[in-house]
């Protein structure tokens, strides 16, 4: 299995590394790509083949997808229609798979898109608008900027301007749909472009405008995080948590992803001014207490740890997570002989858990080391490693009781 990861890996770094050949290329010499176009996709194939005799379909076909949306995006043509049709019948003729035309219709759309086309945006991309939100958010930007030329201001009434035209309402009606439907988002690889700023321009801004028409919608935050997440967009990131704890102030998961980015920015006091919160709200819910377990050992404050501690055990949150962080704590806080001592006992106590009990001594080891590369290293992974540990038991205790 690892060695069939490792030729995976081999094959996506050099078929990178041959698209960015092709890119830099075809910047070079858009106007002769553009005069033989058969000529040149045949070029693309031979080198595929020759370089890549074993590609998989699905790979050799979103490869022409990459391939083809860069044509288009470095022509000087792409408002003429004609050629973008011989663009698509060339790429098309070298495809392999039944639904050849899915993704060519995805990158020309894209394409369109892009060139402020949203007449020809919508005509490629309405068959794929739940494939992923970002193509349901450019379909309905094209609904939106549609909107705008639906009434000319010459003869706009102010009673009419009120009311939401045709384009308007499918725009809200798609972003309604994916809201209902929660397609995946940033899966497709026809998405992978070299500049993707202005699809992020126009999710951001069909987000905000959802976040308009449809307050009450919590998927918008939701989207919109994972969105700021995955594109490490700090900024967006936090003024969509902003927006989320105003508006869903009781939410538990918008809290926890408030709490999470405290930490990440090294704001401990904000991070305990969540978990007061959730445990306020959620009295009855163990994660909270977990939340400020985590905190308080990242703090490493005795009597911060204690009164967390103590609300643990008061409220049964299984008795393996408290050891573990008994543990964990003494160690982070530089007392190794009651470390292992609690490591011993849990191990004794809990002996299915002997496998993970054993592997924590070796990360102790590497902790307890001088070498401070290795410190740092061997802490990430003690504290990642009881987070999953403890989120996976909480979850099954909770599976039990719904029982």
């Amino acid at each position: 299995m690892r060695g069939e990861q490792l030729s995976d890996a081999i094959v996506y770094d050099k078929l990178h590394v041959l698209k960015k050949d092709f890119s830099g290329y075809i910047e070079r010499n858009t106007v002769k790509v553009d005069a033989n176009l058969p000529v040149f996709f045949g070029y693309v194939v031979s080198a595929l083949e020759s370089s890549f005799p074993h590609l998989g379909d699905d790979d050799y076909d979103e490869f022409i997808d990459s391939i083809t949306f860069k044509i288009l995006d470095a022509s000087r043509n792409i408002a003429d229609f004609d050629y973008v049709r011989r663009v698509k019948t060339n790429a098309l003729r070298f495809k392999k798979m039944k639904n050849a035309d899915q993704g060519i219709n995805i990158v020309i759309g894209l394409r369109m898109v892009k060139a402020g086309d949203p007449v020809h945006g919508l005509e490629f991309l309405k068959n794929y608008a739940l494939l992923d939100v970002k193509l349901g958010m450019a379909l309905a930007h094209c609904y939106y900027t549609l909107s705008h030329r639906e009434f000319r201001k010459d003869d706009e009434s102010p009673a009419k301007n009120l009311r939401p035209g045709e384009m308007e309402l499918l725009a809200r009606e798609m972003l309604l749909k994916l809201a209902k439907t929660k397609p995946p988002i940033n899966t497709l690889r026809q998405l992978d472009i070299d500049d993707p700023s202005f699809l992020e321009k126009i999710f951001w801004q069909m987000i905000f405008t959802g976040l308009e028409w449809f307050p009450d919608e919590i998927w918008f935050i939701e989207t919109g995080l994972k969105n700021a997440v995955d594109t490490n967009d700090a900024a967006m990131r936090k003024r969509i948590l902003e927006i989320g704890t105003e508006r869903f102030y009781t939410n538990i998961n918008i809290l926890r992803e408030m709490y999470y980015y405290h930490l990440e920015n090294r704001d401990p006091a904000s991070a305990a001014g969540v978990v007061n919160q959730l445990i306020k709200q959620y009295p009855h819910e163990l994660e909270p207490i977990y939340l400020g377990l985590k905190l308080s050992l990242l703090t490493q404050k005795k009597m911060t740890y204690q009164g967390f501690r103590k609300l643990a055990v008061t409220n049964n949150i299984p008795a393996q997570i408290v050891d573990l962080f008994d543990f964990t704590f003494d160690l982070l806080n530089h007392e190794p002989k009651e470390a292992m001592a609690r490591i011993a006992e849990f191990e004794t106590e809990f002996p299915r858990f002997q496998y993970y009990a054993i592997t924590l001594k070796y990360i102790a080891s590497d902790l307890l080391s001088t070498d401070e590369a290795r410190n740092k290293k061997a802490r990430k992974v003690l504290l990642d490693s009881l987070e999953n540990f403890s989120l996976l038991e909480l979850q099954n205790r909770k599976a039990l009781k719904s029982r």
